[in-house]
C-alpha cells in the first residue's frame, strides 16, 4: 500500500491536530476520528496531537513520527474555522519540524472548513434537537 506521493504507507505518518482542552470528553470525537482513520488504512501510523493543554503537543507529535522513521509527515487541523491557530501557528509549527528534521517532508493539509456532509450533519442535529424539544 502507498501513501501520498507513492511512498509506502510505513513511510507516511498523519497527525491529526486538535486545539486540546481541559474536559477530557472534549477530545473524544477526534480520538473517535483518529481510530476509525487507522482502521481504514492499516499499515499507516495516525495519531493526534495538539495545539495546547493535551499531550503530546503539535511539536512533539511531529517529533514522535519523525523518530518512528516516517519521511512524510501529513498534519490536518481538526479545526472548524479559518482562524490564526490554522493560518498563523500550524504554518509555523511545519516550518520548525522541517527545520529539526530535514529531509522529512512535512505538509500542512487544509482544515475541515465548509462541507457539504457538514450541511448533513447539521440536518441531523437539527431534526434531534427538534426531537428532543417535542419529548420534553
Amino acid at each position: 500500500m502507498h501513501g501520498l506521493n507513492g511512498k509506502a504507507a510505513e513511510e507516511t505518518a498523519v497527525l491529526i491536530l486538535g486545539h486540546g482542552s481541559r474536559a477530557e470528553e472534549a477530545n473524544e470525537g477526534m480520538y473517535e476520528v483518529v481510530e476509525r482513520l487507522r482502521a481504514a488504512y492499516p499499515g499507516w501510523m495516525i495519531e493526534a496531537a495538539f495545539l495546547e493543554i493535551n499531550a503530546p503537543s503539535i511539536p512533539e507529535g511531529i517529533d514522535i513520527c519523525a523518530a518512528a522513521g516516517a519521511q512524510q509527515i501529513v498534519l490536518l487541523p481538526y479545526f472548524l474555522h479559518l482562524g490564526n491557530h490554522v493560518l498563523k501557528d500550524m504554518p509555523r509549527f511545519v516550518e520548525e519540524g522541517r527545520q529539526r528534521h530535514p529531509g522529512r517532508e512535512i505538509v500542512l493539509g487544509p482544515h475541515l472548513g465548509f462541507h457539504e456532509k457538514l450541511v448533513e450533519i447539521v440536518e441531523e442535529r437539527l431534526g434531534e434537537a427538534i426531537a428532543a424539544g417535542m419529548n420534553a
